[in-house]
């Protein structure tokens, strides 16, 4: 174990054993669903206009670059116009990948100076703190609203609303590995533009069922964006080469775009259309489930799928960071967060075969991928208990513990327990069932029957 990086080296033989527990259960899902007997024509239109309809126009690139001309002179008047102690900011994330969506959160570093060495935990969270100052004040004025400090967190921001552009913003500091990653994304989504279609859709998709959020232990945007990359990696031919390649001369944005554009000028060999993309996606995470947890990890580096265990217990999927393979980018999805994703993919593959099997139309498809749906929860049953006198001090909840499976027998006020099914000899007739409002109904059986107490 590698006490520094906190995992244990990549396992070459135990990768060439989970790359091939990965190609058998992806065979056999693939020849359960019979994927290729169908036509997927129908399947690529209505995929297509769903990106068409949530890419976004230029007004909304305009309104992100507004805000960051408001959070630079913002900057100006916090530090003045000393070039040496002023931050330079920069965008990262979805917006400097290109794949944001018109209601996307435009995030934002705080940088000081061009070093490699991160500042410490305490000066990023003064400089926040400067910041949120500021931006409470402009709140007065009317410029920003809902300013809310999360430093606890661990890369600390603070948020807010930018009302001129209506635009909310994250504010960091010193994420320089999130704007190199940012950027590198961006250099290589012009290798196939499917890249970029596929992200979109499967962010959109994640949104609506409500899978991609961190504080709900779900999939981050980084990670959606890398296992589609790797998804695209291992088709066959690939579409996208390993990122090792591409990192031959490091990983400096203009030596990646470089070795870039290597591939860029290769003729396309894979042809596979979007919606069968989209549909093997789905199937492949599908197939993989229960192998995450035998240390199934994806690697970008390496385009392919390794063994690697963490050091952390109960992780749900393993996405490798790409610039420091020492991290899990998906490492907040726990087990409850990969059973609501698993949840989520297995209906979406039962809902892409309803409409190729013509179950359901384009239309109700569209509504079912990339709509939110209703939160049905289940009706709350009220509890039932049955006593032969009520207490006559008080009816806290708390008198009651432990009488769940005896109730008196009616006549003689012995408690014994509950009849077997058949003997109705003390039987009572109890009211109808109250509303299932979640309450607790106690039924007190005296000399005048049943009666009802809140």
């Amino acid at each position: 174990m590698d006490s520094r990086s906190g995992v244990a080296e990549e396992n070459t033989v135990s990768s060439k054993g989970i790359r091939k527990k990965v190609k058998n259960s992806e065979s056999v899902a693939l020849q359960r669903y019979k994927i290729d007997t169908y036509n997927l024509v129908d399947l690529d239109k209505v995929l297509n206009d769903v990106y068409c309809s949530c890419r976004p126009v230029s007004a909304d690139y305009e309104a992100r670059k507004d805000t960051l001309k408001h959070i630079n002179a913002l900057a100006f008047d916090i530090y003045g116009d000393s070039k040496g102690d002023r931050p330079v900011l920069k965008a990262y994330g979805s917006f400097a990948m290109d794949m944001f969506f018109a209601r996307s959160d435009l995030d934002v570093s705080i940088n000081f100076g061009d070093g490699v060495s991160e500042l410490p935990r305490d000066s990023k969270l003064q400089i926040l703190e400067r910041f949120a100052e500021k931006l409470h004040s402009l709140q007065g004025e009317g410029h920003v609203r809902n300013v809310v400090s999360i430093l606890s967190a661990r890369v600390p921001i603070v948020r807010f609303l930018d009302q001129r552009t209506c635009v909310e913003c994250d504010l960091a500091v010193d994420s320089k590995e999130g704007v190199l990653n940012s950027r590198i994304i961006q250099i290589i989504s012009q290798i196939d533009d499917r890249f970029h279609k596929l992200c979109l859709l499967i962010k959109h998709w994640a949104k609506a069922h409500d899978v991609n959020s961190a504080l709900s232990n779900t999939l981050n945007s980084i990670s959606i964006t890398l296992l589609v990359a790797h998804h695209l990696q291992t088709q066959d031919p690939p579409i996208l080469p390993p990122f090792s390649l591409l990192f031959k001369d490091g990983v400096d944005p203009p030596n990646v775009e470089k070795r870039t554009q290597e591939f860029l000028n290769k003729e396309k060999r894979n042809k596979e259309s979007l919606g069968r993309l989209f549909v093997t996606f789905f199937v492949k995470l599908q197939s993989v489930e229960f192998l995450w947890r035998q240390g199934l990890c994806v690697s970008l580096r390496s385009g392919l799928w390794i063994s690697k265990r963490w050091r952390r217990a109960g992780v749900g999927i393993n996405v490798e960071d790409f610039l420091d393979v020492s991290q899990n980018v998906a490492r907040v999805v726990n087990d409850r967060g990969a059973k609501k994703i698993y949840s989520s993919i297995n209906q979406t593959v039962e809902e892409l075969f309803e409409f190729l099997n013509g179950k359901i139309d384009g239309a109700h498809l569209k509504d079912k991928l990339f709509v939110p749906q209703p939160l049905v929860e289940p009706p709350l049953v009220p509890q039932v208990e049955v006593y032969h006198q009520p207490p006559h001090h008080n009816y806290r909840c708390d008198e009651f513990k432990g009488h769940h499976n005896k109730r008196p027998r009616f006549g003689n006020g012995g408690e014994e327990p509950i009849h077997a099914a058949g003997d109705d000899s003390h039987a009572i007739d109890l009211p109808p069932p109250p509303p299932p409002f979640g309450r607790v109904y106690r039924i007190y059986c005296d000399k005048f029957g049943p009666q009802n107490l809140p």
